[in-house]
């Protein structure tokens, strides 16, 4: 793609150069609209991702319409800006057919990436366009090596890493394996394992893995154990902002930087965009006011880094955005309708600004300030209906002066100009913007002036006259004493715009023809009989011994991996097959002490949960979980045509008769714990205190959303993970088609 110069006007009228992808650092921002898709490329993005009205994990936005998708492609490429389209849910059976449609449509688009989520999406993708060029979601949850290498078989150019990724494992990821990493360095922060949430799917059935997330993380939940009561917003994450730590991503191997928010305003989209790129610009250079003002878009709880620095990531006292701390309240006038708050603020508050009053770091009046008065110094008075009392701490959640701001940067091309108008001959306009030169030209051939001729200025001025997207930069002209009608000279301006967008449309389009390139071949997904087994699973050694009948399948649900005891398992017991269940997401000294144990014992397999475990030991051993999310007849198949026969299938809810085995034992939960959430983060040290060295974690924390009651449960192999779980059994219909998993 051509890459060009491009500038900005600022809200003060100053201009500044920016060469895009200057330190081939990708600013990956995100689009909920077609305004927010101006805001990111006017503010400098590399590329945008957004979402088209279904199928995406967003879908309780407007998104853009498949008419729209061409022309937001085509605005984007102008400037240079890639556009990903997500495709990141799961996928039901009978909904394959019109996602294709919408890919081939996409394609036709020109949209330079898709971002996927299902396994079944991949094999149909990969099957029937060879070429498309596909990211992995970070609702595919990978976040290792082991993970990478294997989409990276599977034709993946980019993957989206997990939130949950270290940056030792980046660099990891970076030294042995050749592919794009993306990571997301803005937004909100999930409590849970992208991907393995099923809060909402399984309470409310609205699965955040089919776009229709609830947020039921959001929402007060009341904890208690032997050691404390405690409530709040005990699941709401903060925000994250990786803006100091930028040179050490883009020094582990980050190619591209990763903003959220396809939910928020464009404001915010613009903001973050701009303090982002300019960063990268200038060596990872940034000001604190730069972080004021990502807090004034959106700041839930006061920034955190993730997980890089083992911080604490829930803030229980408010669930939304909180802005930036201004001042406080010192006086109040009570009326019988308005009331005057006296307000001492380290920053101008002027209309249309938005403003939040709290008390005991509790949310009490939210103000959008219409009539205010600077009494003097630092002292303001607003006028409200809204009842507030003195020593009220005030934050600042919009400033109006700044979203002005934001919403008025815009993004130009440079173009130069030769015109040449000489008696006799037609004139003729070159532009010339980057790489692209185009000419155009008057029908006419022009006159020898009689008494007005035209002159260099009024040629530059008319030509200048560039719109919306192009910049006048240089200006040269050989003009004989000719006459031109004004109307001439705009008509030959206008036909040369459109010629050079055109042209640049088409240079930086040609690259994508190859992914259209159809292989013709077509999969095949069929039904057939197999035996009915049932598979025992449970975290106690001891229960297991109960079903140790010759070539039994036990899954081993440990809580504490302790390898003497497996060892002593699988040899009192050698002709039956135990099956560590893999923790979702594992560090590598977890993953290196599981593979010494399974290289050392003939009849310990394991169940995969995620990408890195399918690899592990061999497929005969290894029987697909059910946090692999497989949820239909494509992802079925590409597990058997990749030598896995065992699968369990997802515990979302689907149509389980639609879903064709192509020779797999497939299984389903019949008897189970249902599992909510994963946490990388741990709860005991949030809520009891303590540390790893001083571990506090007791069995019998529970958390309780109004009548509904959850445990914390530990899974350890050596580091740990938390796991939000029912106490109480859910017993499911099991279909006539499936084998069935019982938890004891």
């Amino acid at each position: 793609m051509v890459r060009l110069s491009c500038f900005y006007l600022l809200t003060i009228g100053r201009f500044f150069d920016i060469i895009i992808n200057m330190k081939n650092v990708e600013i990956l921002s995100p689009v909920g609209n077609f305004e927010s898709l101006k805001c990111a490329v006017n503010n400098g993005a590399d590329a945008v991702y957004l979402g088209v009205s279904d199928f995406n994990a967003r879908n309780n936005l407007v998104n853009f319409s498949m008419d729209e998708l061409k022309e937001a492609v085509n605005f984007a490429h102008l400037f240079g800006v890639k556009v990903y389209l997500t495709l990141n849910i799961l996928f039901k059976d009978d909904e394959f057919e019109n996602v294709l449609r919408v890919v081939g449509k996409a394609l036709d688009a020109k949209v330079d990436a898709f971002i996927v989520q299902d396994i079944g999406l991949v094999y149909l993708l990969r099957t029937i366009y060879p070429n498309i060029v596909l990211h992995a979601s970070t609702q595919m949850g990978v976040e290792n090596l082991e993970g990478v290498k294997f989409l990276k078989r599977l034709g993946f150019s980019r993957v989206v890493l997990a939130r949950e990724t270290p940056l030792s494992e980046i660099k990891r990821i970076k030294d042995n394996e050749d592919i794009e990493i993306e990571y997301f360095v803005q937004g909100a922060l999930c409590v849970a394992y992208s991907g393995n949430c099923y809060l909402c799917s399984l309470l409310a059935d609205s699965s955040g893995n089919r776009g229709k997330c609830k947020q039921f993380c959001r929402l007060p939940y009341a904890l208690t154990s032997s050691k404390v009561k405690k409530e709040g917003y005990l699941l709401s994450a903060k925000d994250f902002c990786l803006l100091p730590n930028l040179k050490e991503l883009v020094d582990a191997g980050v190619t591209s930087l990763k903003i959220e928010g396809r939910a928020r305003r464009p404001g915010y989209v613009g903001e973050a965009t701009y303090i982002y790129k300019n960063a990268v610009l200038n060596d990872f250079k940034y000001t604190q006011n730069d972080l004021i003002n990502l807090k004034k878009e959106f700041n839930r709880g006061d920034y955190i880094s993730g997980y890089f620095y083992d911080d604490k990531i829930i803030y229980d006292k408010a669930q939304n955005h909180i802005g930036v701390q201004i001042g406080k309240v010192v006086e109040i006038n009570s009326g019988k309708k308005f009331n005057e708050i006296f307000i001492e603020s380290k920053e101008e508050i002027n209309k249309n600004d938005g403003l939040k009053f709290f008390e005991n770091e509790k949310e009490i009046a939210s103000v959008g300030v219409q009539d205010v008065q600077k009494i003097k110094g630092n002292l303001y008075k607003i006028t409200t209906t809204a009842k507030v009392s003195r020593n009220c701490v005030v934050r600042k959640i919009l400033d109006a002066t700044l979203e002005n701001e934001i919403l008025l940067r815009k993004r130009k091309l440079k173009v130069d100009a030769k015109f040449f108008a000489k008696v006799g001959e037609r004139a003729k306009l070159v532009l010339k913007c980057g790489d692209v030169q185009i000419c155009a030209y008057g029908e006419e051939s022009l006159v020898l002036a009689e008494n007005q001729p035209l002159t260099f200025g009024e040629a530059k001025r008319q030509i200048s006259k560039l719109g919306e997207d192009f910049y006048l930069e240089n200006f040269d002209a050989e003009i004989e004493n000719v006459f031109m009608r004004k109307a001439v000279l705009n008509e030959i301006r206008r036909q040369a715009q459109d010629k050079l967008k055109t042209e640049i449309l088409n240079i930086n389009n040609s690259t994508y023809s190859k992914n259209m390139q159809k292989s013709g071949k077509n999969i095949e997904i069929f039904e057939k009989n197999h035996e009915k087994t049932t598979i025992f699973a449970s975290n106690s050694l001891k229960e297991l011994e109960k079903y140790t009948k010759e070539n039994q399948k036990l899954i081993y649900k440990f809580e504490n991996f302790n390898a003497f005891e497996i060892k002593s398992f699988c040899k009192k017991f050698p002709d039956c097959l135990l099956y560590l269940d893999m923790p979702v997401l594992i560090s590598k000294q977890d993953y290196d002490v599981t593979k010494l144990l399974l290289n050392e014992i003939s009849n310990l397999g394991i169940v995969a949960n995620n990408y890195y475990a399918l690899e592990m030991t061999d497929r005969n051993k290894t029987i697909v979980g059910v946090n692999m999310n497989v949820y239909n007849s494509y992802a079925v198949k590409f597990y058997v045509d990749n030598g896995f026969k065992d699968i369990i299938m997802t515990q979302e809810r689907i149509d389980f008769e639609s879903i064709k085995n192509s020779g797999a034992n497939l299984f389903m939960l019949e008897e189970y714990y249902p599992e909510y959430m994963f946490f990388k983060h741990c709860p005991i040290k949030e809520h009891l205190g303590g540390n790893c060295l001083n571990c506090l974690f007791e069995k019998g924390v529970k958390y309780r959303l109004n009548n509904k009651s959850f445990e914390i449960v530990r899974k350890k192999i050596c580091s740990c993970q938390f796991i939000l779980k029912d106490t109480k059994k859910t017993y499911n219909k099991i279909s006539s088609k499936f084998s069935n998993v019982i938890e004891l």
